[in-house]
């Protein structure tokens, strides 16, 4: 398998200004960074952009990230996370063609969709190209889970109509976005990646990880993801953030959550742990390690789990100091998050 950006057909590019959207985990096969693979191919880069985190992943969780010059290359490096999430006129103007390398995870609440949506909206308007070098998700072989989108509960952690977890590689969701929000006027190319296939097995597909962001350090991180983000909104519980174990455990100082109640979860092992947190205080809870992704439905793992704390802990977790309900409704992207949920099929499948 190789990454979409080695199949990108090089007319897309040629004689044009091109900017890159990327992070530092979009690398090609043989380890170079994309913006030093198109360079070497002979692309007229001419500007740099990041998502949240930043282009060169220095940011933490919801940290601005300013713009600056590229040491070296003496060409803009764009924050798409700090004055603005969408590129300015002035950004447009400097660009004919722009690249989108990101390797994400398919969940509604991780931010790169969101960046993505608002890429696709600028470009249509402006009138530029956008090509999509698409890359393997880690939830690709995980059938979509999660309520749809309210367009009333949308924020920057729930910009894009589909379910919380939407189970499509970047490309696929490109495709999805151009129909679904009638970017008719988007000039839209997508490079599918060689050698991909939902028949592989995860591990195959992922034979090494690079870090989609600071706490995803691992494929096992990336997985567990959708399974406890919503702990962001809820601080009483802690979900290992600051440690290499981020979104596997949970515990808490104020409570022993080792004998928590829980039914089985669909493809997930659960397991009483201990665990070290940020601070390096030991914390009794659960361990969650995904064992069959394509038996896995995070969204009703992370709703069964949420209700067996709000059981076990009463109004605490709720009225903990810190708690942020609003965020806890952006996150679902809903205010009605319980399931049954409609079915979502993804409409166009590369793979």
């Amino acid at each position: 398998m190789r990454p979409g950006l080695e199949a990108l057909d090089p007319a897309w590019l040629a004689g044009r200004r091109v900017g890159l959207v990327a992070h530092p985990a979009s690398r090609v096969s043989d380890g170079r960074h994309a913006a030093e693979y198109l360079r070497d191919s002979g692309a007229h880069l001419v500007a740099l952009f990041g998502p949240e985190h930043g282009f060169f992943g220095r940011g933490g969780a919801g940290e601005q990230i300013a713009d600056a010059i590229h040491a070296d290359w003496t060409i803009p490096v764009f924050s798409l996370y700090g004055e603005t999430r969408a590129p300015t006129p002035a950004m447009l103007d400097l660009v004919d063609v722009f690249v989108f390398d990101v390797p994400t995870i398919a969940c509604r609440a991780y931010t790169y969709v969101s960046t993505l949506r608002l890429l696709m909206e600028a470009c249509a308007g402006a009138g530029k190209t956008l090509v999509v070098a698409d890359r393997p998700d880690p939830l690709m072989l995980t059938p979509p889970d999660g309520p749809l989108l309210d367009p009333a509960c949308a924020s920057f952690v729930g910009l894009v109509p589909t379910p919380f977890c939407y189970g499509m590689t970047p490309g696929e969701t490109a495709l999805f976005l151009e129909s679904a929000l009638k970017l008719n006027a988007l000039d839209l190319h997508v490079a599918p990646c060689p050698g991909l296939s939902r028949s592989l097995p995860l591990r195959q597909i992922f034979p090494a990880w690079h870090a989609t962001s600071p706490a995803i350090v691992a494929l096992e991180n990336a997985l567990c993801f959708p399974l406890t983000v919503f702990f962001e909104a809820l601080p009483m519980i802690d979900h290992a953030r600051g440690t290499p174990l981020a979104f596997q455990r949970i515990g808490s100082v104020h409570a022993d959550l080792s004998g928590l109640s829980l039914p089985p979860l669909p493809g997930v092992r659960t397991a009483p742990c201990e665990y070290p947190d940020k601070h390096g205080q030991l914390l009794r809870g659960l361990a969650f390690e995904v064992l069959d992704p394509a038996a896995y439905r995070p969204a009703f793992s992370a709703f069964t789990l949420l209700a067996a704390l709000e059981k076990h802990l009463g109004p605490a977790l709720w009225n903990f100091p810190g708690s942020r309900p609003e965020f806890y409704a952006q996150l679902w992207g809903t205010r009605a998050s319980a399931p049954p949920w409609p079915r979502f099929e993804i409409p166009r499948p590369l793979y």
